[in-house]
């Protein structure tokens, strides 16, 4: 168990307008330069937090004595987004502060080296002021190179209260614990119709929308029932990601969908399916609760930590985005200076606030914080975030390539292929990608 978990952020936005570029300036900024900064960042489930965060950053500035710098954030759709960022880096065009992995762009031994590492003095402000879970978030080859925005990595599993009730089960005492329980539950929750189609899934598992998203999605179960997809020292995927206990990991999904039968990839992906109704409990991050929320206002929800099986683990997805600089901007002095006074309670709360996602710093992570103690998961990520942290991969370049090929795999179970074919098939060309690097 290395490093430590993850947060991610989320979020929304514009149109993308390039600035960066061009080196960093020696002597630092004049403080009456007109300066437009900017910020990208590529997913859309809180908007308004990432506009809030410019905000913030312009009035810091302001504060700081450069009245004439203002931050704006822009959105790069994520289908494709990092072919996008790699050609606007490469071209000199890319933005000053991104969203990204530190392991796809950290200037010291990411796959695209772009990203600066933070100075050491105040990437200890930083771990010295983040919750627990997040202290060693960002690090890449021993560097800290970014600092969480959202606390959004964690799994939950999400139930539908009216499901629940409708099947005799109490939501607040009779959601699954363990594994073996969730299995029990979806059972009771499923319902189909006369030739025994499922009508109303008692679970949706993820299968489409990315194949990377659905390696995240499915990495907990494989954790919390003793797998792992690489080995300790993150060089091998032969015998880990077909090891014995992977293995029973995706077994367990093969059974589930074609034993136990309590899923229908025709009623849909599972955040839709489950805001529409038609599923009663899914697996998914924090910022979730509010799109339910939004989505279907009548919906009533409860969120727990996510079912232990042979371990209970803190449950990671695939890995966490980093807000970072671009080494390459002309304005990294501000940006350095920005870093170090957005470490703030004030701030951490009004960088969530507006989409109801999880703050990061340790004073803020707390029942008596009026928003924090609002959240519809508060309890929830409470009970997680003193659980043992689950193995995490994404500190390598090549974590992306492999959590492709885990997601299709993923996907290919549900579809009905063979699991051990399937798997052996996965950890081979995951092999062939670590051999090679």
């Amino acid at each position: 168990m290395k490093k430590v978990i993850a947060i991610l952020l989320v979020l929304a936005g514009l149109t993308p307008v390039f600035a960066g570029g061009g080196g960093q300036q020696s002597g630092g900024t004049p403080k009456d330069t007109p300066v437009k900064l900017v910020f990208w960042h590529h997913q859309l489930q809180a908007v308004n937090n990432f506009n809030e965060f410019a905000k913030i950053a312009t009035e810091i500035f302001a504060k700081l004595g450069y009245p004439n710098v203002t931050m704006t954030s822009e959105q790069i759709e994520y289908q494709g987004y990092l072919a996008k960022y790699v050609s606007a880096f490469q071209s000199g065009t890319g933005p000053d502060m991104f969203m990204a992995l530190a392991n796809d762009f950290a200037l010291d031994g990411g796959a695209n080296p772009v990203a600066l590492p933070i100075p050491a003095d105040i990437a200890k402000i930083w771990q010295d002021a983040l919750g627990n879970i997040y202290k060693e978030d960002g690090v890449f080859n021993g560097k800290y190179y970014g600092f969480p925005v959202a606390g959004d990595t964690l799994m939950y599993l999400y139930i539908n209260v009216d499901h629940f009730r409708e099947a005799g089960l109490d939501p607040d005492k009779d959601y699954p614990k363990t594994l073996d329980e969730f299995r029990a539950v979806a059972k009771k929750l499923t319902k189909y119709d006369a030739g025994g189609k499922v009508t109303r899934a008692g679970w949706q598992p993820r299968f489409g929308g990315g194949s990377f998203n659905v390696a995240a999605k499915y990495m907990p179960i494989i954790h919390n029932l003793g797998g792992q997809v690489l080995s300790p020292d993150l060089k091998k995927a032969e015998g880990f990601m077909n090891g014995p206990e992977s293995m029973r990991a995706f077994q367990f999904l093969h059974d589930i969908v074609f034993v136990d039968k309590v899923t229908n990839v025709e009623l849909g992906l599972p955040d839709v399916a489950f805001q529409s109704g038609l599923c009663s409990m899914t697996f998914r991050e924090p910022f979730y609760a509010n799109q339910v929320a939004t989505n279907n206002p009548n919906l009533k929800f409860k969120i727990y930590p996510y079912p232990a099986g042979s371990k209970d683990l803190v449950t990671l997805g695939g890995g966490s985005w980093h807000m970072m600089i671009n080494s390459k901007s002309k304005h990294v002095d501000l940006l350095l200076q920005l870093y170090k006074e957005l470490v703030n309670p004030v701030y951490d709360v009004r960088m969530h606030e507006k989409d109801k996602t999880p703050p990061v710093l340790a004073t803020t992570i707390k029942m008596d914080n009026p928003y924090f103690g609002s959240l519809p998961y508060a309890q929830a990520m409470l009970d997680s975030v003193g659980k043992t942290v689950g193995p995490v991969y994404y500190i390598i370049p090549q974590w992306n390539s492999l959590a492709e090929i885990i997601g299709d795999a993923v996907t290919a179970i549900i579809e009905g292929k063979d699991v051990k074919t399937t798997i052996d098939t996965a950890a081979r060309r995951m092999q062939t990608i670590l051999d090679e690097s």
